[in-house]
């Protein structure tokens, strides 16, 4: 407990320049960047963060995050239980949902905009793939309808990062992490298979089928 206490201790001593960060001049953000990380690094390999400066709101948000690994979460959870009240300051654990179902149907929704291309969620496609027995978490693999055709090749690793950012918008870290076992991209579009909307697949999650 006095070690999770002790980033509490240095975030707090720090924290007004936290607070001021974007109006810092680029090199002494990414010393307050690294110097954040470094100080969660501590606690596990994987944790990290999210910083929401404050724009048209008053309070600026920190959310401790592990990428899914699901032992630097409970880091990031046990950090947050612990986190003193400083006024002008949230303090979240986990990546948290931004997207509900109606989001996710919605053809006017604003698009992902990707490095590479611009996404619309009506255009995601799914499939189940595989479960694990063991831990009951699914492999699915997904398609994005009508992308153009990119040269040079987007990297196979890069459908796969952008998969993940989708979904924990959608579900948020804990969520995915606790169901989703592996993601795959497949270019292809077989006609013939029963891809599935986007917006069906918490359906899925949670009761295993589709009606």
């Amino acid at each position: 407990m006095a070690q999770l206490k002790a980033f509490w201790e240095w975030f707090s001593e720090y924290q007004e320049a936290y607070y001021h960060l974007r109006g810092f001049p680029e090199d002494e953000q990414a010393y307050y960047f690294n110097e954040l990380d470094r100080q969660l690094k501590v606690y596990h390999p994987s944790l990290t963060y999210v910083l929401h400066s404050p724009k048209d709101r008053l309070e600026a948000e920190l959310v401790l995050t592990a990428n899914g690994d699901p032992d630097g979460m409970l880091f990031a959870i046990n950090l947050i239980d612990v986190a003193p009240t400083i006024p002008n300051w949230v303090f979240t654990a986990l990546i948290q949902p931004k997207l509900t179902v109606g989001d996710i149907k919605n053809k006017d929704l604003e698009h992902y905009k990707f490095m590479e291309f611009d996404l619309q969620l009506s255009r995601v496609r799914w499939l189940p793939v595989d479960m694990n027995r063991e831990t009951y978490k699914y492999e699915f693999v997904f398609h994005f309808i009508g992308l153009p055709y990119a040269n040079p090749e987007i990297p196979y690793e890069k459908y796969v990062d952008y998969l993940y950012i989708i979904l924990v918008d959608m579900f948020g870290e804990l969520f995915v992490s606790q169901h989703i076992e592996m993601v795959y991209y497949d270019h292809l579009y077989p006609n013939d298979m029963d891809w599935y909307s986007l917006h069906q697949l918490r359906e899925f999650l949670e009761e295993g089928y589709l009606d």
